[in-house]
């Protein structure tokens, strides 16, 4: 077996795995304990989503490098079992701990999108201090955006996302530190790697790649 196909595997290993857990544990919630229909909702759509880079591979998409897809999945994986387990309200911190790694992981992705845009060939040029600092902003601002969110979900929904003043500046925090290690994640890998190739390290499509020239 060549290293590209135990690669291949290992990818598609890990998105099935937290899929399947997460159905799992939905159809556990559904049939063994009195959930809310948001909950179950959440964990099925929350396995469905751990399935989309498996998806994206396997019609040569996208290839995610496999420490953006671990904290993908990881990230969902966390948020899916403390809605159906109920760790949100059982575990005081958890909310903060899910909270600062999908910030890392949102983080990471507004990185390597602003890397796409600042090509060689892009008349746009962050350069290092300033991927730097719209990651952090682009953060900031997803996090008020979010925030904003939870509440129109409980206005419409009745549901808890939102237990506090206290607990949306919690949230927000958690949201700042984890862009803030996305930001120093991202200026110490520029500095590593200078002549970095996005394209050829996600395995953009042809046509991808054809859209973003054109952009540029």
């Amino acid at each position: 077996m060549t290293d590209a196909r135990l690669r291949a595997l290992v990818f598609d290993a890990i998105c099935f795995i937290s899929f399947a857990a997460l159905i799992v544990m939905s159809i556990k919630s559904y049939y063994f304990t009195d959930r809310l229909k948001y909950q179950l909702y959440t964990g099925i759509f929350s396995g469905l989503i751990c399935l989309l880079p498996l998806f994206l591979r396997r019609f040569n998409l996208v290839y995610l490098p496999f420490p953006l897809l671990i904290l993908v999945e990881l990230s969902i994986f966390l948020h899916g079992y403390g809605v159906l387990l109920m760790q949100y309200d059982n575990i005081v911190w958890y909310d903060s701990i899910t909270h600062t790694l999908s910030s890392i992981t949102v983080g990471m992705c507004v990185f390597y999108a602003l890397l796409g845009i600042d090509s060689a060939d892009s008349k746009v040029h962050f350069g290092k201090n300033g991927i730097l600092l719209y990651i952090m902003l682009i953060m900031l601002t997803f996090s008020i955006y979010w925030e904003v969110f939870e509440l129109f979900v409980d206005l419409l929904t009745g549901t808890n996302m939102q237990y506090s003043p206290f607990d949306t500046m919690r949230d927000m925090i958690s949201n700042t530190v984890g862009g803030f290690v996305a930001s120093m994640y991202g200026r110490y890998f520029l500095g590593k790697n200078p002549d970095y190739d996005l394209m050829e390290e996600f395995g953009l499509h042809p046509a991808i790649r054809k859209i973003l020239a054109n952009h540029h």
